[in-house]
């Protein structure tokens, strides 16, 4: 149900926990009990009790939604589409300019042949705009001429249409990532899902008032 893409577009099979190297630390200690794929199979729910982090208690509100409803909601059922991207050649300005007009905190990344290639989130663009400060250059000069390129998260975590909610909720949770795209078998970017997008979900459920 998911799978890395490289920069170079290649797609791998997804293995959990080595997905890619952190460049910040994990804040705390969670991992699930089963493999992401067999939420299905009987088994003890992993437990994030000691944690007060957001994707923590995201996980949870997910589990307990899934529990609470008999039908099963899948990426391609709550995935915001068409989704708005940004070639790999654009400048920081251009991003910025995306991100202030959308309110996104995080977009897709294509290559000049289309294929999908990273995120790049607002703390990739804030990591930029710092470095700009650093160099003694204007603000604006350097965002205008600077490419994305080299603040650009990759590879790049995707799911596919029928990834189930939960197993998005988990692998968002372990990965420590904010959002993740929907790719189809021909790689194509079929939509983006992140973690508004799955509380928004919840949040809709008639059953909702009544859980807290």
């Amino acid at each position: 149900m998911f799978a890395v893409v490289d920069v170079g577009g290649l797609r791998s099979p997804y293995v959990a926990g080595v997905f890619r190297d952190r460049k910040v630390p994990k804040v705390f200690k969670a991992s699930a009990t089963q493999p992401v794929g067999h939420e299905n199979q009987p088994s003890e729910q992993p437990s994030y009790k000691e944690s007060s982090s957001s994707p923590a208690r995201l996980y949870e509100q997910v589990a307990a939604f899934s529990s609470g409803t008999r039908s099963t909601l899948v990426a391609q059922d709550i995935m915001a589409s068409p989704v708005v991207t940004l070639p790999i050649t654009a400048s920081l300005d251009q991003a910025w300019e995306l991100v202030k007009e959308k309110r996104f905190r995080h977009i897709p990344i294509q290559s000049r042949n289309g294929a999908l290639v990273g995120i790049l989130s607002d703390r990739d663009l804030s990591r930029g705009t710092v470095e700009s400060v650093r160099t003694g250059i204007k603000g604006s000069a350097y965002l205008a001429k600077m490419s994305i390129e080299s603040y650009v998260s990759h590879p790049v975590l995707v799911a596919a249409p029928e990834a189930t909610l939960l197993a998005i909720a988990r692998v968002l949770l372990e990965e420590r990532i904010g959002a993740i795209p929907v790719v189809s078998e021909e790689k194509e970017l079929l939509g983006m899902i992140t973690r508004s997008d799955i509380l928004r979900v919840i949040v809709s459920h008639p059953n909702f008032e009544h859980w807290g």
